[in-house]
């Protein structure tokens, strides 16, 4: 069995919403955090998956080479690889460039892939809007008000200062609410809230075919647009509706019923920058997991100890 382990990685031009934007604790923006922790921490973050790849006895492949630099685009991209190796290879797993292996174990012969492999975030309310947030929400379903501010300037908490004050287009609920919508496009209506982070995808070269990313980009442009239209949602939600790769990928999951596995957070364990009083906390957690995906990009939390 022909085995392969890829990433890439390159320079974002990133002018969006992440340069006005920052993880928690930081004062840089998002961009610039990302930009300044990857050229410190490169060679390791690269060296890291070649040893992986090595004691998996897979393949490995890095590609530096990516012709758009664009932030949401390049995501898009990371499936265009994945058609592109499947012609040669029997089992692939990605690995996003901020993904740090950390186990002994091989991806291939632990989990199943004959099943698309991958982890889904169940993005309710419940489950991705802060306590803050619920609060807020939860007194508007009641008929009380709420305010902020001062005394002399008080500013009401209607619905749709909640959601602009508390969400952006990488919001998980919102991107399960567009999921949502553009299955209905499709007379499918689901309750479920499932968003696929496709930081780490694995699977044989049968179940990853069956995604189909490329080819079906541009029917699914067309659904996503008359999402936007027909939308059941409050148009407060849906101006943040864009094409994103997570919401394509967890959409065509579930409009072609593909056979897909929940990868545990053992096996894509997603860090957060997390208040200083909690870091020691989330270090010894973080020091257990097998793949770790440092979101926030601080991987000196890994490197550095």
């Amino acid at each position: 069995m022909k085995n392969v382990i890829y990433s890439f990685y390159t320079d974002i031009e990133d002018n969006s919403l992440r340069n006005n934007s920052h993880f928690y604790g930081d004062k840089i923006s998002k961009a610039e955090k990302t930009k300044s922790q990857f050229i410190k921490y490169k060679n390791r973050l690269l060296n890291s998956k070649k040893d992986y790849a090595k004691m998996c006895d897979a393949d490995f492949i890095f590609f530096d080479d990516i012709p758009d630099k664009d932030f949401d685009s390049i995501n898009f991209y990371k499936h265009k690889l994945m058609e592109d190796l499947i012609k040669d290879y029997d089992n692939i797993l990605y690995l996003d460039f901020d993904v740090i292996p950390n186990t002994n174990e091989s991806f291939f012969k632990v989990h199943d892939m004959t099943k698309i492999n991958v982890h889904a975030v169940n993005s309710t309310k419940k489950n991705t809007w802060s306590n803050e947030t619920q609060y807020f929400w939860k007194r508007h379903e009641i008929g009380k008000t709420s305010n902020i501010g001062t005394k002399e300037k008080p500013i009401m908490m209607t619905p749709n200062r909640i959601i602009k004050m508390h969400f952006d287009k990488y919001h998980m609920y919102c991107k399960a609410l567009c999921k949502l919508s553009m299955l209905s496009i499709d007379n499918i209506f689901s309750n479920d809230y499932h968003i696929a982070n496709t930081g780490i995808v694995g699977g044989s070269s049968e179940s990853l075919s069956q995604i189909k990313m490329t080819e079906r980009m541009n029917e699914i442009k067309k659904v996503f647009n008359n999402a936007i239209v027909e939308c059941p949602f409050d148009e407060a939600y849906t101006k943040h509706f864009f094409i994103n790769n997570e919401v394509f990928f967890s959409y065509i999951l579930d409009r072609y019923n593909l056979n897909w596995y929940n990868l545990s957070f053992e096996w894509h364990h997603y860090h957060y920058h997390m208040p200083n009083e909690h870091k020691i906390y989330y270090k010894n957690k973080l020091l257990k997991a097998k793949l770790i995906h440092m979101i926030d990009k601080d991987f000196g939390l890994v490197y550095d100890v």
